[in-house]
């Protein structure tokens, strides 16, 4: 509550800002012998070095606590570091204008906000001066335009009686309106059914596309088709290469992989889809 009053009382910016603000943004991050401590005085990352590539799916694996969120959070600007430097296409992160940055993030978490108002209104959150053919078309792309199209009020339905699935799709419908080179999904499945997760899978699969993507999940179904995994143990990255590479290494990466494997019951499973033993799966 202290900290609350104490943005209402402030007087000027209660953020950073730089103002730098280029023409484009291509999505180009570099984190070099960066160390953050919370206010805590939790020390949460020590010496960490990224190169994240314009246009490449870059995924963040590590247990609980290895400091995944916290990187994502730096590089939205929501805290700085303490010592080191992050720069995006080349230009260190604190000479950009913070709002100009955000806009040109898009952010897909574990559950999002979903306010109290509207399908359409919660959609046009991401382009508040969207046209209605741009929300529909969004919807589309998030495979939940048939859905919202078949209750009773449609696109004028309480956003807050959707499903959890249903809101996630809602927060990738924002994501397309928003049309940001950059994004981070930050366990974007986690807490759904099987079904659900597949068909979000489909709607983040084509959001991916010619993006900059940093995503953290403790699916293997979500980061296994990423161009470079760094894998991180409290706030440090022990690896960090192609999911392949990774794997025949050993190390965390594929503990988690193995672990994964055995909780599905991965022996059993195959069997039940492929009884002939002919190696396909699915119809």
């Amino acid at each position: 509550a202290e900290g609350f009053f104490s943005i209402l009382e402030a007087d000027g910016e209660t953020e950073q800002t730089g103002t730098y603000r280029p023409e484009h943004v291509k999505g180009d991050i570099k984190i070099s012998n960066v160390d953050f401590t919370y206010g805590n005085g939790n020390k949460a990352l020590h010496d960490l070095n990224m190169d994240i590539r314009s246009g490449s799916i870059t995924a963040f694996v590590g247990l609980s606590g290895a400091g995944k969120t916290t990187i994502v959070n730096l590089l939205d600007k929501f805290y700085h570091p303490d010592c080191g430097t992050i720069t995006l296409d080349g230009v260190p992160l604190e000479e950009y204008d913070t709002q100009y940055l955000r806009d040109n993030i898009g952010l897909v978490l574990q559950k999002n906000h979903i306010f109290d108002g509207t399908i359409r209104e919660n959609i046009a959150y991401g382009k508040p001066t969207a046209t209605e053919e741009e929300i529909y078309d969004a919807a589309r792309k998030a495979y939940i335009y048939d859905q919202i199209a078949a209750l009773p009020h449609g696109f004028d339905s309480k956003a807050t009686a959707l499903s959890g699935g249903q809101q996630q799709r809602i927060a990738i419908a924002r994501m397309f309106l928003k049309n940001p080179p950059i994004i981070f999904l930050d366990e974007p499945t986690a807490s759904l059914d099987a079904i659900a997760t597949e068909q979000i899978k489909a709607s983040i699969d084509a959001i991916k596309q010619g993006r900059t993507v940093v995503i953290i999940s403790h699916s293997i179904s979500q980061i296994i088709d990423s161009d470079v995994i760094y894998a991180l143990r409290e706030g440090r990255v022990e690896q960090s290469g192609t999911p392949d590479d990774l794997y025949v290494k050993g190390g965390i990466y594929k503990d988690i992989v193995d672990a994964s494997a055995r909780s599905l019951n991965i022996e059993k499973l195959s069997r039940t889809l492929d009884p002939n033993g002919d190696g396909k799966l699915f119809d």
